[in-house]
């Protein structure tokens, strides 16, 4: 029999040589979260008993990589796509997916899917912030924008000892079916200074009437949100004020004009390094009767088994009022519609594993 390794080692040499002179490829990062739950959830006429996906927080795969340049320069791509581990299924819908520039002294600019400069603000004073039953996902900005398509956004580097702002601007409509969102402009500032957090924002977003067929009436509306976060010792007391006035339209079957303003109040509680609890409530109050008045609510524990599994429970529901002439009635899951006057509520039971 032939010694192999006299094979082996001219082949490893000869392997080693082609891969010196091959250029280095960027690493990719593979992470994100399979987050499964018991659920029971009447809602849209309907009591299901099921297995649900993103009970806590929304699973994905995230693909990320990322290069020095040097100079205090980088370079960074970002992918998140969607997951159902309840099926075993894509969404058709994807998250973030961008291209960044960023440096240490000045900030980052990205281009792509983003979240909006005010979805990035006023979502770290929502407790259940991600999760399936969160009053501030589901009725508080149920209508107004939040991640967008053909983005461009800046975020300045941290200054003054805590100051920072942000700016997001949209392509706006491409198809002439109006099947892709209006252009939206998302401009920000926060201060963050030990145990205090507090952020403003404003949205603007143009969009066509879908009533108008000639398609020659251009509509406007404009969010603005005030959010505070303040930590004493263990808690986190959160505060959300939403004002909204102007055209809001989801083609083909929704477009209204209104105003109002919602308001949330919340707290995060860390019981020890493993159990942790959290509240949010949001009380949406609308001034024309486009819109349902409503209030939403949502109670939380979770238990870290470590950094990566979490186990944990939650209950949420919305009280509807009247509706108005849009029929919206305020979900408590974005997958099941409530029926006119009715108080969807839920609860459940998840296993949520970061990788």
């Amino acid at each position: 029999m032939r010694d192999q390794t006299s094979l082996r080692t001219p082949l490893a040499l000869a392997a080693a040589a082609l891969l010196s002179s091959t250029p280095v490829l960027a690493q990719v990062t593979i992470s994100g979260y399979v987050d499964a739950a018991l659920e029971h959830i009447s809602s849209g006429g309907k009591t299901l008993n099921r297995v649900s996906s993103g009970g806590l927080t929304t699973s994905r795969l995230e693909f990320t990589a990322k290069e020095d340049l040097g100079n205090g320069l980088s370079a960074k791509i970002r992918h998140e796509m969607i997951i159902k581990p309840d099926a075993g299924t894509m969404d058709a819908n994807s998250r973030e997916t961008y291209v960044q520039l960023a440096h240490k002294d000045w900030g980052d600019i990205n281009l792509g899917r983003l979240n909006l400069s005010s979805y990035n603000l006023y979502g770290y004073a929502d407790p259940s912030y991600g999760s399936a039953y969160s009053p501030v996902n589901n009725v508080m900005v149920f209508y107004a924008p939040w991640r967008e398509s053909n983005a461009i956004s800046f975020n300045s580097a941290k200054f003054g000892g805590g100051f920072q702002v942000r700016a997001t601007i949209t392509a706006g409509k491409e198809e002439s079916d109006n099947s892709k969102n209006g252009r939206v402009i998302s401009l920000g500032a926060s201060y963050w200074n030990g145990p205090l957090f507090l952020s403003i924002a404003n949205d603007i977003q143009n969009k066509t009437n879908i009533w108008d067929k000639a398609k020659t009436k251009n509509e406007t509306s404009r969010d603005t949100y005030i959010s505070g976060v303040y930590r004493i010792g263990q808690f986190d007391l959160t505060a959300i004020l939403h004002d909204y006035n102007g055209y809001y339209a989801y083609p083909p079957y929704v477009g209204f004009s209104t105003h109002g303003n919602s308001l949330q109040l919340g707290t995060r509680i860390s019981i020890n390094d493993q159990i942790r609890l959290f509240a949010s409530v949001v009380r949406r109050n609308d001034a024309t009767g486009a819109l349902a008045d409503a209030t939403g609510a949502t109670l939380g524990a979770t238990y870290h088994f470590s950094k990566r599994t979490t186990a944990y429970a939650t209950y949420g529901t919305v009280r509807n009022g009247s509706p108005g002439s849009a029929g919206a009635e305020y979900p408590i899951d974005w997958g099941l519609t409530p029926k006119s006057g009715e108080n969807p509520e839920g609860y459940m039971f998840g296993l949520r594993h970061a990788f």
